[in-house]
């Protein structure tokens, strides 16, 4: 009944995959766990090969290059077995013991159900301070824009959704869980929020998050013209050119953009600087 598909790159999922085979089969009904490897480092690789040495109901798709959550997460959707599609980060684990259960108790509610995310520990560093603050939305806010929330982090969606709607592989990381929320609107597929939250582990640094950021604005400047009531960057970046004010923006991060980072990298920091210097960056590339 229930295929959970969970892209790794460089990442131990030991412990989420042994919660999840413990909840499945606590809930009785046919599973399986299918662990999408990106392309990892050996120790991962190994790590993953143990795991499902170990259970039965686990399996590993393996490619050969790295390509990216968009590509692995469309190859995951089509290697897997069951009628509803649980995919989970590799960064991620359960907030409660009836996670399985209580999507398993929703499903045919929606195409799409999304269960949202939290942060249990707490740190000063940019990563944490945007997902706690920014990011992380109670079930009924995220209803009022169910599609412009959509998140992959943690959602189920029918598999016979799925082959209707994928997600798109030009994106290398970052947006694209925007562009799916848009794809979804655009094939009529209804999307349910609840809560069913998982922790998200977050382990990178402020210096590694950035360079992330970047990376995905990078992603994201091809397919503004699509992702504009979908993305407040977008719209930010749109009303400067009407202004004919990018060039200027562009010059201000070359004057600007080293001390920003620096500033961001400092505990608490702000976010607004953050806004600003992702409206600084996508002028400027």
């Amino acid at each position: 009944m229930l295929s959970v598909l969970i892209p790794v790159y460089n990442a131990y999922v030991d412990e989420l995959t042994v919660r999840l085979v413990a909840m499945c089969r606590r809930a009785g009904v046919p599973f399986e766990i299918l662990l999408g490897d990106d392309a990892s480092e050996s120790r991962y690789a190994v790590a993953m090969d143990d795991l499902c040495s170990r259970y039965a109901e686990c399996r590993v798709l393996r490619l050969a290059t790295n390509r990216g959550p968009a590509f692995l997460r469309n190859r995951l959707a089509e290697a897997s077995r069951y009628p509803y599609l649980l995919f989970l980060d590799a960064d991620v684990l359960p907030a409660a013991d009836t996670f399985v259960d209580d999507y398993l108790a929703v499903c045919g509610r929606a195409d799409v159900v999304c269960g949202g995310f939290c942060y249990e520990e707490q740190h000063d560093g940019l990563r944490h301070k945007y997902g706690r603050e920014i990011e992380s939305q109670r079930a009924d806010v995220r209803r009022r824009q169910p599609y412009q929330h959509f998140c992959s982090m943690n959602f189920l969606i029918a598999r016979k959704a799925m082959t209707r709607v994928a997600f798109d592989e030009s994106y290398c990381v970052g947006y694209e869980d925007c562009d799916f929320g848009r794809r979804l609107a655009g094939q009529g597929l209804s999307v349910w929020h609840i809560e069913n939250a998982v922790i998200h582990c977050v382990t990178e640094s402020t210096e590694a998050y950035l360079a992330k950021i970047r990376r995905a604005i990078d992603s994201l400047r091809p397919h503004e013209a699509e992702l504009a009531d979908y993305v407040r960057l977008v719209r930010w970046h749109n009303t400067v050119r009407r202004m004919r004010l990018e060039g200027f923006m562009a010059w201000l991060y070359g004057i600007l953009g080293s001390r920003i980072e620096r500033r961001l990298m400092q505990k608490n920091p702000s976010l607004m600087l953050f806004a600003f210097y992702k409206l600084l960056y996508i002028c400027a590339s």
